[in-house]
C-alpha cells in the first residue's frame, strides 16, 4: 500500500487539515516479480541451450575423429594391397589389420545407435544367465595387447562371491569393453588401470580406475545426463 499525506491550508496559508491518498499497488508488484522471474528463466534457459550446443558441436567433433581413426588403417591397407605385390605374412596382417579396425567401427556405430536408444527410452534387452567375472575378463583380454603396448598395467579385484546374475549378455560384454577400452586408451603409457567387482548385496557393484587426465569439466553436464540414463539401461540390464 502506497500512501502520501499533505496538508490543506486556507487563504491566509493557516493549515486546515490533513489530507491523503492511498494507492493499492500490491498488485502491481506482484506483476513485476513475476515479469522478473520471467526473465530471469528465459535467460537461464538461453544460457542452457547455447551450453548444450556448444557440448554437442564438440561432442559430434570428437565422434567423428574417432570414426574416421578406423578409416586411415582400412583405406591405407586396401590401397596397398591394390596397388603392391606382397608376401603372405604381410598380407595376412594387412587383412587382419582391416578386419580388426572394421570391426572396431562398427561397434562405434552400434555405441552411438545405443546412446540414441538409450536417450529415447528404447534400448531391448535379452535377459539370460551372466557370469560377470567371465565377462570382465573377456573384456579385459581385448584390450590386453593395447595395453602392453602402452606399458599400462591392469590390475583386477574380482569378487568371486558375485557369481551368476540375470542379464543382457551381450549388453553387459559391451559396456565392460567400452569402459575398460576407454581406460587404456586415455591412460598415459606407464599408466594403470583397476577393474573391481564387488559384492553389494542384493546388487553388485564394477569400478574402472583410471590415471588418466579424466573428462574436461565443461563436458560433465553431457556426460552426466547420459550416464544417469545409461545407469538406469545397466540396472535393467542387470535385471534389477
Amino acid at each position: 500500500m502506497l500512501r502520501s499525506l499533505g496538508p490543506a491550508r486556507n487563504q491566509e496559508r493557516q493549515i486546515i487539515k490533513w489530507v491523503g491518498t492511498a494507492v493499492d499497488i500490491e498488485s502491481r508488484k506482484r506483476a513485476q516479480t513475476e515479469r522478473t522471474e520471467l526473465l530471469n528463466r528465459e535467460k537461464a534457459a538461453r544460457q542452457q541451450a547455447e551450453t548444450a550446443n556448444q557440448l554437442k558441436d564438440e561432442f559430434l567433433a570428437v565422434l567423428s575423429h574417432e570414426l574416421r581413426s578406423p578409416l586411415n588403417p582400412i583405406l591405407g591397407w586396401a590401397k596397398l594391397l591394390r596397388t603392391r605385390q606382397f608376401d603372405a605374412e604381410t598380407t595376412d596382417q594387412a587383412l587382419e589389420t582391416i578386419e580388426r579396425n572394421a570391426k572396431l567401427q562398427a561397434r562405434l556405430v552400434e555405441d552411438l545407435l545405443d546412446v540414441s536408444r538409450i536417450l529415447q527410452g528404447k534400448l531391448s534387452l535379452n535377459i539370460s544367465t551372466v557370469n560377470l567375472v567371465t565377462t570382465i575378463q573377456s573384456a579385459i583380454e581385448t584390450v590386453r595387447l593395447a595395453a602392453t603396448a602402452k606399458s599400462i598395467k591392469i590390475h583386477t579385484e574380482l569378487d568371486q562371491r558375485v557369481g551368476a546374475v540375470a542379464g543382457d549378455a551381450n549388453r553387459l560384454q559391451q559396456v565392460m569393453w567400452n569402459l575398460v577400452s576407454n581406460a587404456v586408451k586415455f591412460t598415459p603409457a606407464g599408466g594403470r588401470v583397476e577393474v573391481r567387482l564387488e559384492a553389494m548385496p542384493p546388487y553388485a557393484q564394477i569400478q574402472v580406475i583410471d590415471t588418466g587426465r579424466g573428462i574436461r569439466p565443461e563436458f560433465w553436464p553431457m556426460c552426466s545426463i547420459i550416464f544417469v540414463r545409461q545407469i538406469a539401461a545397466l540396472r535393467g540390464s542387470l535385471g534389477a
